[in-house]
């Protein structure tokens, strides 16, 4: 707790030095005879690049970090590297992530690092994957198919209890909580 309440206070610190850092700049570019009216455009446009004074500082970036990629109509996180961040799509694990960026070609890097070429090549692969909601219609589907045909698996499901052989004197409360008896 001590350590998280440091990183915290350095975080702080790290962006109030950034501010005033930023405020000088501003004041120098006004002072050196730069107007009101020639600071509003050019200065706002400008890109900042400086370099982090700690891990949750903002840093560098090639393209703008508030807009968050889009891949298989979900945003996926901009601070995580591709392969981790292709994860958080539905039916994309660690196995499927890697050999999308192998067959891309793509580097695994930061998300927000990727330009529009490779995210295209990226959402392209993407593309050949039931992902999101047509995963989990087919395996709704799957499910309800098995409790029409009556076999054990689909009366487990039905039951709500594990269908995969697991015991369950002892075990399985994540199935058994709230049961609701079917009649």
């Amino acid at each position: 707790m001590y350590s998280a309440r440091r990183n915290t206070n350095l975080y702080v610190i790290s962006l109030a030095i950034s501010a005033c850092s930023l405020a000088i700049g501003a004041f120098a570019l006004y002072s050196a005879g730069a107007g009101s009216r020639d600071l509003a455009v050019p200065a706002a446009r400008a890109p900042i690049t400086m370099r982090a004074a700690s891990p949750w500082a903002p840093v560098s970036m090639s393209r703008d970090m508030a807009s968050r990629a889009r891949i298989g109509g979900v945003d996926i996180p901009n601070r995580k590297r591709v392969e981790t961040a292709l994860t958080s799509i539905y039916g994309i694990g660690q196995a499927t992530a890697s050999s999308i960026l192998h067959e891309t070609g793509v580097e695994n890097k930061r998300t927000y690092e990727l330009d529009e070429d490779e995210l295209s090549k990226i959402r392209a692969e993407v593309d050949k994957y039931t992902i999101e909601g047509d995963l989990r219609r087919q395996v709704r589907q799957d499910i309800a198919r098995l409790i029409d045909i009556q076999c054990f698996r689909g009366k487990r499901h039905q039951a709500g209890l594990p269908c995969r052989g697991q015991n369950t004197k002892n075990n399985a409360r994540t199935r058994k909580k709230n049961r609701h008896i079917k009649i």
